[in-house]
């Protein structure tokens, strides 16, 4: 089986891992330029994380939810609350109106059988029940005769 790696008439072939061992080497990050264009982006980042800053203070609102009673916490924080919830409520109610709809079209496409043969879907519920009654003894109690009493 021929190699296609061997040299052609004294020539040798380039390996594509060759291209790689002349890339330089990757710079440290410290190294790397800072784009300027975000440098007002990063600053305020900074700025806004630093104590008195507003997503500081965001986050210490939210580190003390779980000690401080409903009426503390910060309205934001309810919002956010009782609007997942309410949302939360909107898709199950929305994924049982699906469920109920698959079952009523389920039970809507069953084809209407006689109750005699005991197929389809009402036919297994009524077949067993009417094969059952007639077979069965009708075992109602017999009226006791009546209590003669002989003697006094």
């Amino acid at each position: 089986m021929p190699h296609n790696d061997k040299p052609v008439k004294g020539q040798d072939n380039p390996s594509f891992l060759d291209v790689l061992n002349q890339t330089p080497p990757q710079p440290d990050a410290k190294d790397w330029p800072r784009p300027k264009r975000f440098a007002g982006l990063r600053a305020a980042w900074k700025k806004s994380w630093q104590e008195g800053g507003f997503l500081y203070e965001r986050w210490e609102e939210v580190s003390q939810v779980r000690h401080v009673s409903w009426h503390e916490v910060a309205n934001w924080i309810k919002a956010a609350a009782l609007f997942g919830g309410l949302s939360l409520i909107a898709l199950m109610l929305d994924t049982a109106g699906d469920v109920a709809s698959a079952a009523l079209k389920g039970l809507s496409a069953a084809p209407a059988t006689s109750s005699v043969d005991g197929s389809g879907l009402w036919g297994t519920v009524d077949h067993p029940v009417r094969i059952f009654s007639p077979t069965k003894p009708r075992t109602s109690p017999s009226p006791r005769p009546p209590c003669t009493r002989s003697g006094s």
